[in-house]
């Protein structure tokens, strides 16, 4: 791979640091929602009036986890360090924009861009990957995307998007996969060799 022209990350267990247990398996099963879909998935099969109830309660949880939230070990140091670069960065989630704006100020952190469920299909979906491209006018393959999960995989994969990942306790067969944002940023730039 050569030097990418902008750097995606996803948010939850990448920018941010993972939790032990996974918050997002704990709202499914508190809501009976099915385990192997995603929430937002799983809350459309449910009656209408039932819809309502639940998003709200999505998007409570969604600002307490954020207000719980800390910063991945490392990752401050790897985002300056492509802001000196001068690489452009878009942060791209599945939450909602009121939650990812609340950890984005509580931890003081700027992306030149931010995408949320609000501007495209949440991922497995490769659309909030596709619409960064199309902002910064770049093909798949000048892009590098940072996440953590299948989905992330599955997004990035679907549109030939190169995705590399930070280890997660869930995340063991993931590759290529580095335990810390230092790791990933030194084997960067080897590359760009």
């Amino acid at each position: 791979m050569g030097r990418p022209r902008a750097v995606f990350f996803d948010l939850d267990d990448t920018v941010l640091a993972p939790r032990a247990t996974n918050p997002w398996a704990a709202f499914k099963q508190d809501h009976q929602l099915p385990a192997h879909l995603l929430i937002l998935d799983g809350i459309a099969l449910r009656p209408p009036h039932e819809q309502a109830k639940l998003h709200q309660w999505l998007l409570a949880y969604e600002q307490a986890l954020a207000a719980s939230s800390e910063v991945r070990e490392g990752m401050r140091e790897l985002l300056e360090a492509l802001a000196a670069l001068g690489l452009p960065t878009a942060l791209l989630t599945n939450n909602h924009r009121a939650a990812t704006e609340l950890a984005l100020q509580k931890h003081g952190l700027a992306f030149t861009l931010v995408l949320t469920r609000e501007d495209a299909a949440p991922k497995p979906s490769p659309a909030l990957l596709e619409r960064a491209l199309e902002h910064f006018g770049l093909q798949p393959h000048e892009a590098l995307y940072i996440g953590d999960s299948e989905g992330d995989w599955q997004a990035a994969q679907a549109i030939g998007l190169p995705v590399w990942f930070l280890a997660t306790p869930h995340n063991q067969t993931l590759q290529p996969r580095f335990e810390r944002p230092a790791h990933l940023l030194r084997s960067l730039m080897q590359n760009w060799g």
